[in-house]
């Protein structure tokens, strides 16, 4: 079909740009090469999803599962001293977002399930990646993997020629001759771009919302689901806009249409596999994260500072002299409070300063790290993008740290129970003392909401804004070289 003769006729601005998206559509819509990669795509789509929504189900029955076990467990411990509950425990397990089937993020590295017991604030455990395959380690199947790295790839594929191809077939200077602008040709050439992409995006968007209809969640309401929905899409359209953009820009900018499809393989490969990479190699140097080791060293030297189980340490000494003068006593004996509650629960205050001082720290490096690595994003923005796509999907960093907080308080919650039962009850002296279900019924489960999506939505204005920023830059740049354009 000859493009000149096309969008001939005296239209205005808004004809000739709908004729040149509409030429451009059905040339791809009748070019086979489309609907091998685009079905490709779309069924590595509906297999990500397929997979991820089974994986998301199972994952959440067993952790549900297992909630309901370690919780009556808890309750059907049998008689016996407060302080030996507290150390009996409980599994926390941290709810499978919903939207873990699209993204399912950091959750499989950082573990989902925590031992809360007393007088410790353990690390995460069992991560499946832990578990993977050499194959699996590469990269699993994923709706976010597909949208990240497989549809990037697709737009290269359907743009680079865009204009070098027109040029290469002699009618990119019949179409200026005839006084068609150099932006028209670019707006109706990404409007034609957009819609193929959308025709095979817009089933897979509609099957996850359809399957959304059919979460029955707990730990997170319908409003709350479609708004992160919304504004994940919202987030993957504008990376996948800027792909366009980029793609037709560099078409434009290139003499050939060889040279433009090796430089837009060049961006897609350092943004999808090496900036990432390199970015959180940067971030480590920047802002190193202690070993296991070292940071278990810090907290056990700030322990040595509080007296624990010993009683000849001066701290305890000097608590136990505190004790007396506020009760007015010299002997333990005396006191008309149990005297090893106290101890317990002023052991585990000192416990929880030092350990929000060393865990704070360590989740600040964290968060640093995101930042930096979220400063490539400007020029490569599948880093502002990776981030953005599990905040709203609820799996990572910050919700990691939403959960663990949460684990925590209910731990804490567990020890000031147990240690004010003691204070009220025991009798100083009496080394047989015990509870029972009626205080272990006075904990309930632990139940840990999804934070709010405008609550994610906040936390990723960073990555969002340079998100956008890079995409309103490829439009620019595309902008810029399409007016460079010349009959000649």
């Amino acid at each position: 079909m000859n493009t000149a003769a096309t969008v001939a006729g005296g239209k205005t601005d808004a004809g000739v740009i709908d004729t040149i998206a509409r030429k451009e559509l059905v040339e791809l819509l009748r070019d086979s090469r489309f609907w091998w990669t685009g079905g490709i795509i779309l069924l590595l789509m509906l297999i990500a999803l397929f997979l991820g929504w089974r994986q998301m189900q199972r994952v959440d029955g067993e952790h549900a599962a297992a909630r309901a076990v370690t919780y009556q467990q808890w309750l059907d411990q049998g008689d016996k001293n407060p302080h030996q509950a507290a150390h009996f425990g409980q599994y926390a397990f941290k709810p499978v977002s919903p939207l873990a089937f699209v993204d399912p993020g950091i959750d499989q590295f950082v573990g989902s399930t925590v031992w809360v017991e007393a007088h410790k604030q353990n690390e995460f455990n069992f991560r499946p990646a832990r578990d993977a395959t050499s194959l699996q380690r590469f990269g699993e199947l994923t709706m976010a993997f597909v949208l990240q790295i497989l549809a990037p790839l697709v737009i290269v594929l359907l743009g680079f020629s865009a204009f070098t191809g027109e040029r290469e077939r002699g009618t990119l200077r019949q179409l200026l001759s005839i006084g068609v602008k150099p932006t028209q040709l670019l707006v109706g050439k990404g409007l034609a771009i957009i819609a193929a992409v959308g025709a095979l995006l817009l089933p897979v968007a509609l099957l996850g919302f359809i399957a959304l209809g059919f979460v029955d969640d707990q730990h997170a309401d319908a409003k709350n689901l479609y708004l992160r929905s919304t504004w994940l899409i919202l987030g993957y359209a504008i990376y996948l806009t800027g792909f366009i953009a980029l793609a037709l820009g560099v078409s434009a900018a290139s003499s050939s249409s060889r040279k433009a499809l090796i430089g837009l393989l060049a961006f897609w490969v350092v943004n999808g596999f090496i900036a990432p990479r390199a970015m959180t190699d940067l971030a480590r140097i920047v802002s190193p994260t202690p070993t296991k080791v070292e940071f278990q060293n810090g907290l056990n030297e700030a322990r040595k500072a509080t007296f624990g189980h010993d009683e000849t340490h001066p701290a305890f000494a000097a608590f136990r002299d505190e004790v007396f003068k506020k009760y007015n006593v010299t002997r333990i004996e005396d006191l008309p409070v149990s005297f090893r509650g106290l101890t317990l629960r002023k052991d585990d205050e000192n416990g929880y300063r030092i350990y929000d001082e060393h865990y704070g720290a360590l989740w600040a490096i964290y968060a640093r790290q995101e930042r930096i690595r979220a400063i490539a994003g400007f020029a490569f923005p599948l880093a502002a993008l990776r981030p953005f796509s599990m905040g709203l999907a609820g799996t990572d960093t910050f919700h990691q740290n939403r959960f663990a907080t949460a684990a925590e308080l209910y731990r804490r919650q567990i020890q000031t129970a147990m240690s004010e039962d003691l204070i009220q009850h025991h009798k100083n002296g009496d080394n047989n003392y015990v509870s029972n279900r009626r205080l272990w019924e006075q904990i309930p489960a632990l139940e840990h909401k999804i934070p709010e999506a405008r609550t994610a939505i906040a936390e990723q204005g960073l990555n969002l804004g340079i998100l956008s920023a890079w995409m309103f830059g490829a439009i620019a740049f595309a902008v810029t070289a399409t007016r460079r354009l010349r009959p000649l």
